[in-house]
């Protein structure tokens, strides 16, 4: 396997290309900024969180047939040199465009993040403002550990918490019309 890197000044950075070669291995490969990032498969409490607002999500759109839902590993490409994969991402018909068979070419609607214990700063701070950068209209992020769930939504350029609830609180989401869930179901 050869990875064709981009060269910026005297930096050889990983592109949107050398993510499509990386190996099938059960790690989730990223790239932001040109920079490769590697993570462990996550664990029970991340997947579950994942999987029921996955569920609720996909439940919610097929009544309400105004977009698609994706969870990882699917490929969202920013740019030739961000290339990242949200734990749910959600696309809407006005952007369908931008799904492809390998992966989302463009800013989508809404990443979802869900928090574990080697990803906080990189989802809070890295991935933030990478998704602010790439006008990404709303952001949400889970975290299982703490029993939280955060909304926010860009406003002139950067992302303005509009909801934020925790333990069995009830999330209703502007970004979806008519849906509403208590988190509890997300900590099960």
């Amino acid at each position: 396997m050869s990875l064709a890197r981009s060269k910026i000044g005297e930096k050889n950075l990983f592109n949107y290309r050398d993510y499509f070669l990386f190996p099938d291995n059960g790690k989730r490969y990223q790239i932001l900024e040109g920079e490769l990032f590697m993570t462990p498969p996550p664990g029970f409490s991340h997947q579950n969180s994942v999987t029921q607002l996955t569920i609720m999500l996909g439940q919610y759109l097929n009544r309400n047939p105004i977009g698609k839902v994706f969870c990882a590993p699917f490929a969202v490409v920013l740019s030739d040199i961000n290339v990242v994969e949200p734990d749910l991402v959600y696309v809407s018909n006005a952007r369908k465009n931008l799904i492809k068979e390998r992966g989302i070419f463009g800013s989508p609607d809404l990443m979802v993040e869900v928090l574990s214990k080697g990803n906080k700063k990189m989802d809070r701070i890295t991935k933030f403002k990478l998704y602010a950068r790439f006008k990404i209209p709303h952001y949400w992020i889970v975290d299982p550990m703490e029993k939280t769930m955060e909304l926010y939504q860009l406003e002139k350029g950067e992302y303005r918490l509009t909801s934020k609830k925790q333990g069995s609180e009830v999330m209703s989401p502007s970004l979806f019309p008519g849906l509403e869930f208590s988190l509890k179901e997300l900590w099960v």
